[in-house]
């Protein structure tokens, strides 16, 4: 089961549809995922959908563009088990089963906010996908970021800062990039190149050569053999202060009272991962956000020690430090 992903910037013209039939012709992908298809009504989609029915694929979901920005589309042959889980102008996120036998995975079609200082959204987006299980998952599109400087070449140089959202939340869903063959970069134009397009998971994949999009097709090629579920090593841990909080002791209570079947240890140890996997959920989202503060600090905190010595950088520091203390006694009064 392959899979093909393009940013089409758009699918107005014939040569770009010409171009999207023949990628599909010379690969014989069974799912295939566009983004900035620029369709913003029904009818031109199904207009999509009739073309590509001709090539075999029966099913597809649209997410409609915004205007002329953006515009998701997943389309799959008959045959393939897949059911939509969630879709939004940032992905479409489906599960799909192979062979009698084979695991449930996930794929996950994904268009990164095209604009900068929004771009923390798309992060967000994939860390509530991440959260939601761990299944077997790839990650696949135009994330409109870069990981590393040297996926640039040209142009102005991007902060490290902004990459390093990209860094993060990578490594929070423990998400492993499936590296190329090909091309370095996927996106160009006459001052620079990039590497904006990617797959995020545990298999392979291969880059067609560049088309008349800026950007150049994504092919991913799945393994035919069993899926490995991979285990999300993601160890759980809890800490004492959660018990200052309002909400731990209801929150354990609620999970340890609901019903369950079974020996009297299967019955604790159910309990006990229920419990453990819901304090997960609810610390990240309580505290994630004082401690995302608190990393940046420490970071800043970082660069300023290794920078030369001004009355300007001194001040900085004593008010992050004051920040920072501010935060730790947040925490530890919980």
């Amino acid at each position: 089961m392959d899979v093909l992903s393009w940013n089409c910037r758009g699918l107005g013209m014939n040569s770009k549809s010409q171009a999207l039939k023949d990628f599909i012709s010379q690969n014989r992908p069974s799912i295939v995922f566009l983004s900035e298809t620029k369709i913003d009504n029904l009818d031109d989609f199904r207009r999509l959908s009739r073309t590509l029915q001709g090539l075999g694929f029966d099913h597809s979901q649209e997410v409609l563009s915004d205007g002329r920005s953006g515009g998701l589309g997943l389309f799959w042959k008959e045959g393939i088990t897949l059911r939509i889980r969630s879709s939004s102008h940032r992905f479409i996120d489906a599960e799909l089963k192979g062979d009698l036998g084979d695991p449930i995975w996930r794929l996950t079609g994904f268009y990164g906010h095209p604009t900068t200082n929004l771009r923390y959204l798309s992060w967000q987006a994939i860390k509530e996908l991440s959260d939601e299980d761990s299944l077997p998952w790839v990650i696949v599109g135009d994330f409109n970021e870069i990981l590393h400087a040297d996926e640039k070449q040209d142009g102005s140089r991007c902060s490290e800062r902004q990459m390093r959202g990209f860094r993060d939340v990578v490594g929070y869903a423990d998400l492993v990039d499936l590296g190329y063959i090909g091309s370095r970069f996927t996106w160009s134009n006459r001052q620079t190149k990039l590497r904006l397009d990617r797959a995020l998971a545990t298999t392979t994949w291969n880059v067609l050569p560049p088309s008349i999009s800026d950007h150049s097709p994504l092919f991913l090629q799945i393994s035919a053999g069993p899926i490995v579920k991979a285990q999300r090593f993601h160890r759980f841990r809890f800490e004492s202060f959660w018990l200052q909080h309002a909400e731990c002791n209801q929150l354990v209570t609620s999970q340890w009272q609901l019903p369950q079947s079974g020996q009297p240890l299967f019955c604790i140890s159910k309990k006990i991962m229920r419990t453990s996997k819901a304090l997960d959920k609810w610390q990240r989202r309580t505290f994630i956000d004082r401690q995302n503060q608190m990393k940046e600090i420490r970071e800043r905190l970082e660069e300023l020690l290794d920078g030369p010595f001004s009355l300007q950088t001194n001040e900085e520091k004593q008010s992050l430090m004051l920040r920072l203390q501010q935060l730790t006694s947040q925490e530890e009064s919980y």
